[in-house]
């Protein structure tokens, strides 16, 4: 059954259209409404959700971070507690070699030497070569007792003399004893000082046809008083043994004077016997 608004209308044409046209418009709107709902709801949904996922990543960044902090640290504290025992492996095997180097209660040394050697009274130093062996008792690590003997094998050249004997050779045999101390040692170097008296057999007239040496300008054969001070500077290459080069000096009594000769040793040092 018809309403009356309808009835209405179909007798009057106009309001039929204005009723046609008010059903639509009502039902556009009624479409829009529902349309912008349908829009506006994801969108504060995405609006809701963004801030969420935003706080998630920068959570995520933060924990991530906080994470690599804590795996660094711990990291360098691994090498440095690495490094630590490195190096304390390092001094505890230096400390043995030096335990092993210098408990020894015995050195024996032997070489070679050079020597500028005065001969005679007027005469300049000559050139001397020589052999050296000697022994050295250490009571501590670091005191001991040394004796050696040694000869030195030289010739003058060009000396005037009425007796025409020329280049005359000569030979000088220290033996002396005394103490010695190293004041520094380490896996690779010691370094030591030795302050060694005794005597010295000089042989000058060997090579003067029976001629009294003075007499050509050389001192007297004779055994006087002579004294030795050496540096001696030894290179470890193993415990047991080392090369020494040694400068010292040589004192002597010839001709009653007092004399002094400088020269330079090298040659091997062993080792033996534990303290």
């Amino acid at each position: 059954m018809q309403s009356l608004f309808i009835q209405g209308a179909r007798r009057f044409p106009l309001f039929r259209r204005l009723a046609s046209r008010t059903c639509f418009t009502s039902l556009c709107a009624s479409f829009g409404v529902l349309l912008l709902c349908g829009i506006c709801g994801p969108l504060q949904a995405a609006q809701v959700q963004s801030p969420t996922q935003d706080q998630q990543s920068q959570s995520s960044s933060s924990s991530s971070s906080t994470s690599s902090a804590q795996t660094t640290q711990p990291s360098r504290e691994s090498r440095r507690m690495l490094q630590n025992r490195r190096q304390q492996t390092k001094q505890r095997r230096e400390a043995q070699i030096v335990t092993d180097t210098y408990t020894h209660r015995w050195e024996a040394y032997t070489g070679g030497s050079y020597m500028r050697f005065r001969p005679g009274p007027a005469l300049h130093n000559a050139g001397t070569g020589s052999w050296t062996l000697g022994f050295t008792r250490y009571f501590t690590p670091r005191f001991g007792i040394t004796a050696d003997a040694r000869g030195y094998y030289g010739g003058t050249s060009g000396i005037n003399n009425p007796y025409d004997i020329y280049n005359e050779t000569f030979s000088v045999f220290p033996f002396t004893i005394g103490p010695q101390y190293r004041f520094y040692g380490s896996p690779k170097f010691s370094v030591s000082v030795a302050a060694q008296a005794g005597i010295i057999y000089g042989y000058f007239d060997a090579d003067t046809n029976g001629i009294p040496p003075q007499l050509v300008g050389l001192y007297p054969a004779s055994v006087v008083g002579a004294g030795i001070a050496s540096l001696n500077l030894d290179y470890n290459l193993s415990p047991g043994l080392a090369v020494r080069v040694a400068p010292h000096i040589l004192f002597d009594g010839f001709g009653s004077q007092y004399n002094h000769n400088q020269g330079i040793l090298v040659g091997l040092v062993y080792r033996f016997g534990r303290q």
